[in-house]
Order: structure tokens, then C-alpha cells, then sequence
């Protein structure tokens, strides 16, 4: 069974924060993530603006860092309104109406804002596995983070309709194999020039891919094959397929 956590990361507005609690209702989200508010979260400006959502409030828990967020998810979407660059590895993402072919159908999916005044750090979109944004034709593509948040969670609801199928056929690939084979991608990508580029390379490459569990199986055992040709520590994980 799938469930969303929405990551809210030094929100600033108080405004904002209350039209997000009442999409929170709107959207029956049960998991809100905020790292380091910076106000109190049931202050009465918070609550008059969520209206209907203020007990939303209810089912928000602070956290130091977005790792603490992350660390139980299945997979992570870190969003941004820049994207695309050729040079910039870090920022290849997936637009907004793409998500629902590479989201998996079980675990926790958390989707990460970053701060209104200038979004997340390079470190924090590093944290994720799926970067995505919204696609606009307006020069102007920076959106205010209620509205972005807005249309996120209509377009992941739509993930839950029967003809909003995935790319893959067949069981998937389960998390405890997911994360030993990015632990893997971690060590091998330390053989390289660029071991960060290429990590974040693979690791974005891995999420969007949509690995069915007899893929992650294969790859799993042939990543470990390889850290040990390279002489590396690969890890070992019970878990994994």
C-alpha cells in the first residue's frame, strides 16, 4: 500500500503554512515532515488561514534535518523550479505529469519543498531520489509553495486511479533491495573521477526506472560481483532480494 509524506523544510509564511494544512484535509495527508519552521506551527494566524484543515496540524511532526524525514521512505521527490541544465547533473528532473509512471504502488512516498524565499539547497536536493518541477511557459516559473504544493497533490492522487497505470508489469522491486543497491551504486561510484556526480547519476536513473523485483535481483547480485572485483566493502543486506 502506497502513502505520500508531504516535507515542508524552514517554511516561512505563516499564511502559507495554513492554506497547506487545509490541503493537507483537502488531500487526507496524514504525514507532514517540517524541518526547522520558522514559526510556531499552531499559531493563531497558522490556524485561521488553514480554516477547515487546522487540525492538520495535528499530524505534523518538527524535525532537525530532511534526513530525519527521509529516513523511512520508499522513494523521495525533491522539488525545484530549475531544472534541465547540461552541465548540472544534480538538476535532471521529471516533470510534474510524469511521476505517476516511475512512483511505486507500496511504501511511503515523501515530496520535499524547500523554503520561499529560495527553495532547497543543492545538499538537500542531493538527499533525493526523484528531482521534479513543475513545466511552465512563462519565463517567470517560480511558483508561490501553497500553489506548487497544490498541484502536487492533486497529481499524485491521480497516481491512485486505476488508468494511471505504470510503465512495469509485475512485483516490484521492495525497499530494503532498493536501498542496498543504491548503498552499492554508493561504493562502486567511489572507483570513479566524479564519485558524487555519478552517484546522484545512477541514483536518479535507478528511481525513474521503474525496477520490476526480478531487475533488482540480477542487479543487486551483479553490483556486489563488481564491489568485490574492486576490491571495495560492499555491503551486505539480509534484506535484499
Amino acid at each position: 500500500m502506497r502513502s505520500f509524506r508531504l516535507v515542508l523544510v524552514e517554511p516561512e509564511g505563516k499564511i502559507n503554512f495554513g492554506f497547506i494544512l487545509r490541503l493537507a484535509r483537502n488531500f487526507n495527508i496524514s504525514d507532514i515532515c517540517v524541518v526547522r519552521p520558522r514559526f510556531d506551527l499552531t499559531d493563531s494566524e497558522v490556524l485561521e488561514f488553514a480554516a477547515g484543515g487546522a487540525e492538520a496540524v495535528k499530524y505534523c511532526r518538527v524535525c532537525e534535518n530532511v534526513d530525519e524525514c527521509l529516513e523511512d521512505v520508499r522513494v523521495s521527490i525533491c522539488t525545484t523550479s530549475k531544472v534541465g541544465s547540461e552541465k548540472d547533473v544534480l538538476r535532471q528532473g521529471v516533470p510534474i505529469n510524469a511521476l505517476r509512471y516511475v512512483l511505486p504502488s507500496e511504501g511511503v512516498i515523501a515530496i520535499v519543498f524547500g523554503r520561499e524565499s529560495v527553495g532547497l539547497t543543492r545538499e538537500e536536493l542531493s538527499k533525493c531520489d526523484i528531482i521534479s518541477t513543475i513545466p511552465l511557459k512563462s519565463e517567470y516559473n517560480v511558483m508561490n509553495l501553497s500553489h506548487a504544493v497544490a498541484l502536487y497533490l492533486y497529481e499524485l492522487s491521480r497516481t491512485e486511479s486505476p488508468e494511471n497505470q505504470k510503465l512495469t508489469v509485475g512485483a516490484e522491486c521492495n525497499k530494503n533491495t532498493f536501498k542496498a543497491i543504491l548503498g552499492l551504486v554508493r561504493e562502486i561510484s567511489t572507483a570513479s573521477d566524479e564519485p558524487e556526480e555519478v552517484f546522484i547519476a545512477l541514483r536518479h536513473v535507478l528511481a525513474r526506472a521503474s525496477l520490476t523485483k526480478p531487475e533488482c535481483s540480477i542487479l543487486y547480485r551483479f553490483l556486489k560481483k563488481l564491489a568485490y572485483e574492486l576490491g571495495l566493502k560492499a555491503c551486505t543486506c539480509p534484506n535484499a532480494q
